[in-house]
């Protein structure tokens, strides 16, 4: 299966019966409409585990995909949740993991790469994987012409354990950090950012409110984020929300996902 070239616009297909650039109910945040490809490639790293990453990688390419003029897809790198599957309600026949492990091995590819979400969003995620990996240089590749043909891409790469994490961390051109907003939360971040060097691209920290939790640590997550050279926001607690329906969730979230979109423009 060939993703460049003569046939991409065939292996890409705009998604049947969107009305690109119609207005809908929900929350709009303006930095988030793309009217065309190539677009950016935002990763979303969680700095530890539950920190949200899934959630808010379909926050921010739902509002997207509502906005936008030209297809926007969301993918996660698979592995043992499946969450980023579970928030948009539908489960793609391939993964991103499993596409890339396909193409390593020189096997053909045929059929649909994603499922439709809502307000036409695509979505490359399924439910848990625990075997399949990807090869980086296929990961790579996939994102690239994935990138090529969308106006927004944006990656779940859940908490860097795995090589397709880290291959589509390169791949990025935007990185968004979320942990959760506690002294415990700065400290695992920690952990991990110092084993991250510095990236030439924008980056962007989040983090999102604990439950029963008093005040942030605003100096230390200030002093976390400016380690990186990154503004920070600060996201509320989210929970579970209704799954497959977003604008409630984003409402919620309208200061975080306006912030990113800014760092988007960069």
């Amino acid at each position: 299966m060939r993703f460049n070239g003569q046939h991409k616009r065939k292996e890409w297909p705009l998604s049947p019966g969107r009305q690109r650039g119609a207005s809908s109910a929900g929350l709009f945040v303006p930095g988030l409409s793309f009217p065309a490809a190539p677009g950016p490639l935002l990763a979303i790293a969680g700095l530890s585990g539950g920190a949200g990453a899934s959630v808010l990688a379909y926050l921010i390419a739902a509002t997207a995909a509502r906005q936008s003029s030209a297809p926007v897809l969301v993918a996660d790198t698979g592995g043992p949740t499946g969450g980023l599957a579970l928030h948009a309600g539908v489960s793609s026949p391939r993964t991103l993991a499993g596409i890339a492990e396909r193409l390593g091995a020189g096997e053909a590819m045929t059929g649909s790469l994603w499922a439709n979400g809502e307000n036409g969003l695509r979505v490359m995620a399924g439910p848990p994987q625990f075997t399949v990996q990807g090869e980086r240089d296929a990961i790579l590749r996939v994102l690239a012409d994935a990138r090529a043909v969308h106006a927004l891409t944006v990656v779940d790469v859940g908490t860097l354990a795995r090589v397709a994490d880290h291959a589509a961390l390169g791949a990025a051109t935007h990185v968004a950090w979320i942990l959760p907003a506690s002294d415990g939360g700065v400290a695992r971040a920690k952990c991990v950012l110092e084993r991250v060097a510095p990236l030439s691209r924008p980056e962007i920290v989040v983090a999102r409110k604990e439950l029963g939790v008093g005040k942030p640590p605003i100096k230390a997550l200030t002093e976390l984020a400016d380690e990186r050279c990154a503004p920070l926001v600060l996201m509320p607690h989210l929970g579970g929300g209704p799954v497959g329906h977003a604008d409630q969730l984003a409402e919620r979230a309208g200061l975080t996902l306006q912030a990113i979109a800014g760092v988007l423009r960069r």
